[in-house]
């Protein structure tokens, strides 16, 4: 058969394997606000959310997170105000200055990855950064007022 002269208009292509592609179970990027879920990916390919269970399982995840990091900031301030109060030649040892850092770095890398859970633009997965943030500072925002402590925090 001749293939330059073959009418493809006519063909029948459902059969061919083509479908949609595989693309039913793949990541979705949204760059606009959406409350769509299906096929969301959360910061890693393996956090894909294809259910209202994963949904919801994630929101519970993101909301603790968005809590504990609420926490990790009141410890780091906490940490750096007793600095102050302490001995100066203890505070200041390369050990305490290492710890500190790799305090200060770790607020830093987990505000940094919340930000990322809310750049998917997933309005159910905003709300629970926003809520876990708002019940973390509850618990512990009161305790960090009168400490100095500066950090760079994405929420």
């Amino acid at each position: 058969m001749d293939h330059s002269t073959m009418d493809h208009s006519t063909m029948d292509h459902s059969n061919m394997g083509h479908g949609d592609m595989g693309h039913e179970d793949m990541c979705s990027m949204n760059m606009l606000f959406t409350w769509n879920y299906k096929n969301t990916c959360v910061v890693f390919k393996w956090w894909h959310i294809r259910t209202l269970p994963h949904l919801l399982l994630s929101i519970l995840v993101i909301a603790a997170s968005s809590y504990l990091y609420e926490y990790l900031k009141y410890y780091c301030a906490k940490s750096a105000s007793s600095r102050t109060a302490g001995a100066a030649s203890v505070s200041n040892s390369k050990a305490a200055k290492l710890k500190r850092a790799s305090w200060y770095g770790a607020q830093v890398g987990f505000s940094f990855m919340l930000m990322l859970v809310f750049m998917t633009f997933n309005g159910w997965l905003m709300l629970a950064v926003v809520v876990g943030a708002a019940w973390g500072h509850y618990s512990w925002g009161n305790l960090t007022e009168g400490l100095a402590y500066n950090s760079l925090a994405c929420h």
